[in-house]
């Protein structure tokens, strides 16, 4: 079955304020990610929560995305790294977690078949930009819950190998150019 985004989620934009050095919740940025949208734990900006920016707030299973430059990616929040808002690159797209997994979302929207479809929307302009209208008009494919969960899962596995395989890399330089340092004294 497949249903518009529009359909299974309330999407909004996310805040723009000027970040603090210290304050209750974390205020996350494009540069909190690395190039395959994976959070950094360098996150050097926060907000201090009001009235005004309350609701900004962000709720385990969020999925933030930027539909805004060249890195078109998607993450989801989960409530255990504390309080958190949004920056203004990202929408907030909030899942009905009854019918859809969020990770499956966030999976779907990081392949290259999305990342594809995303490209094309945002082309023309020098700082391509996805209007909040197409992404609500984006077709998803909503399998079985069961089926999403694991997705979800095989998407989370690959993450770790992913982080796995690139400490074993480093360590594997570190150790050639210890070697080398070690022969050319």
């Amino acid at each position: 079955m497949q249903k518009q985004l529009k359909d299974i989620a309330n999407i909004k934009f996310g805040l723009y304020v000027k970040p603090l050095e210290k304050g209750f919740a974390k205020y996350l940025q494009a540069k909190n990610f690395d190039d395959f949208g994976n959070l950094q734990s360098d996150i050097d900006a926060f907000v201090n929560i009001d009235n005004k920016n309350e609701s900004h707030l962000l709720e385990d299973g969020d999925v933030l995305f930027v539909g805004k430059g060249f890195r078109n990616f998607a993450w989801t929040y989960n409530k255990s790294m504390g309080p958190a808002i949004a920056s203004s690159i990202f929408y907030v797209i909030r899942i009905n977690k009854e019918n859809v997994n969020p990770d499956y979302i966030t999976t779907l929207f990081n392949s290259q078949k999305y990342q594809s479809q995303f490209q094309s929307m945002g082309a023309g302009s020098s700082i391509p930009s996805i209007r909040k209208g197409e992404l609500e008009s984006i077709m998803i494919d909503i399998p079985k819950l069961e089926i999403q969960n694991n997705i979800a899962t095989i998407s989370a596995l690959h993450s770790e190998e992913i982080k796995l395989s690139n400490q074993i890399i480093e360590h594997k330089k570190a150790l050639f150019q210890g070697i080398i340092n070690k022969i050319v004294k």
